[in-house]
């Protein structure tokens, strides 16, 4: 998943219960958005800044959700 701040651009996972939309993940009543095995890198960066096993990002601060392809 990519999530966009002002800031930065993280990629990372969300994990989803069995038979779960993503979306749903994301409507959870919760103020943060867990991501495990993110990167984080400048908004129009190509290298990562940091990478992380585990960062919850405050939705508050999240100005685009997009899913993303990781080749592992």
């Amino acid at each position: 998943m990519i999530l966009l701040t002002n800031t930065y651009r993280l990629e990372g996972d969300v994990h989803v219960v069995p038979g779960g939309r993503l979306l749903d993940e994301i409507n959870k009543d919760r103020g943060f958005i867990p991501l495990t095995r993110a990167d984080i890198y400048e908004v129009t960066g190509s290298t990562p800044l940091d990478s992380l096993e585990f960062i919850a990002v405050n939705k508050s601060q999240v100005v685009m959700v997009a899913p993303a392809s990781r080749g592992y």
